[in-house]
């Protein structure tokens, strides 16, 4: 059985609830998957592949993400690896795929890992998970409310994916 490790980085559960729907549409597929945040530091060596996501402020991965990932990119360069990007941007205006696709590319630049695959999924704006600064930056954007995740769009993601991993 193949085992799979995904990673991520969170602040406000958004991106976390992308991984978790991840690691189960790979365990539907017969896929063994751990899913940790990346301040957990896991060891990416005894897995088969890696999938790595993670959602943006000011137009960055989040730092633990992207020191994990080049930290570990020599194992990451030798594996099939996937990265995910969760971005209200996509929920919002998708038009904007591109400019959310470049938040991962410069990760890419950095870390010299080449993802078999990226993901770009919508994600939310729940002030309550805000910090008071980040709550009247929202405000000021006038960014919309409310959590535009697709969790069926990330299942289908993930499922295309699988082959791309080596796990068919």
């Amino acid at each position: 059985m193949s085992k799979v490790l995904v990673v991520y980085g969170t602040k406000t559960g958004c991106t976390a609830g992308i991984a978790e729907q991840i690691g189960a549409t790979l365990a539907e597929n017969g896929v063994e998957v751990d899913v940790t945040p990346a301040s957990d530091k896991p060891d990416p060596s005894a897995y088969d592949a890696i999938v790595v996501g993670s959602g943006v402020r000011a137009s960055n991965w989040h730092g633990a993400v992207k020191e994990w990932v080049k930290t570990n990119a020599s194992t990451l360069k030798s594996k099939p690896t996937a990265f995910f990007t969760a971005c209200l941007t996509m929920g919002t205006q998708p038009e904007k795929a591109d400019e959310v696709r470049a938040y991962t590319d410069a990760l890419i630049a950095e870390s010299g890992v080449t993802p078999v695959e990226i993901g770009l999924f919508a994600g939310m704006n729940e002030l309550a998970k805000f910090s008071l600064p980040e709550r009247l930056i929202m405000k000021a954007m006038k960014a919309p409310q409310g959590d535009f995740r697709d969790l069926e769009a990330v299942a289908a993601w993930t499922r295309g994916v699988v082959g791309k991993l080596g796990l068919s």
